[in-house]
């Protein structure tokens, strides 16, 4: 299993509660400036537009999102946007190749030093029947690069399921990103979760490579 996605699965608390201050209102004697920026930001006012907007976009064509992109230089901080319960927001991002554009609810964003680039961006997927999951994993085969037998496997598996969860694989995307899909059954409703990965060590021929062959980056 990833070593990310085991992060993003188990956050520890004093992450949690980082988060949980950094999604805060912003307080009614400083309102939030909004951006100009053609990407989002995830100042508190760059959240507020992206939640009243419904939108957010950012530039991974480097393949990185550092804190200064968006508006955090020197801050650790690591925004959950939106939630379960929430509207949909169009996520744009944009690849080394091209641009994917999604629809989601809610945006994780992975960060473990105010020094470093974000680890990556976390969106999950709800569908109400398996059926309705199954045809949306079938079509990451070409946005995702998630191979064909393991999306069997998770089909084959999950069959007659109500409750059941399973990492389907990594990929490398058209867009040129690398992603991991997780799927799970709770009560006969589908969730997705979606990982996109933005540490240097996913963007090396070799480890690509490997990406493609087995699904995995090891």
């Amino acid at each position: 299993m990833n070593p990310l996605s085991t992060i993003v699965r188990a956050l520890p608390i004093t992450v949690m509660l980082l988060v949980a201050v950094g999604c805060a209102a912003p307080s009614s004697e400083e309102k939030p400036v909004p951006s100009t920026s053609e990407f989002s930001q995830l100042t508190d006012a760059g959240i507020a537009e992206i939640e009243d907007s419904r939108h957010a976009r950012f530039d991974l064509r480097n393949h990185e999102l550092t804190k200064a992109a968006v508006g955090l230089d020197g801050q650790d901080r690591g925004p959950i946007i939106g939630g379960a319960d929430k509207p949909l927001i169009t996520l744009e991002l944009l690849g080394p190749e091209r641009t994917e554009t999604v629809q989601t609810s809610t945006i994780m964003f992975l960060s473990t030093s105010a020094d470093t680039p974000y680890e990556g961006i976390v969106f999950w997927q709800s569908f109400d029947t398996p059926q309705e999951c199954l045809a949306e994993l079938r079509t990451d085969v070409t946005r995702w690069g998630i191979r064909v037998e393991d999306i069997d496997r998770w089909d084959r598996n999950s069959q007659g399921e109500t409750d059941y969860q399973q990492v389907i694989s990594m990929g490398v995307g058209r867009s040129g990103l690398v992603a991991d899909v997780e799927a799970r059954l709770a009560n006969g409703h589908c969730l997705l979760k979606y990982d996109i990965y933005l540490e240097p060590r996913y963007y090396t021929p070799e480890v690509q490579d490997t990406i493609r062959r087995t699904g995995s980056s090891r």
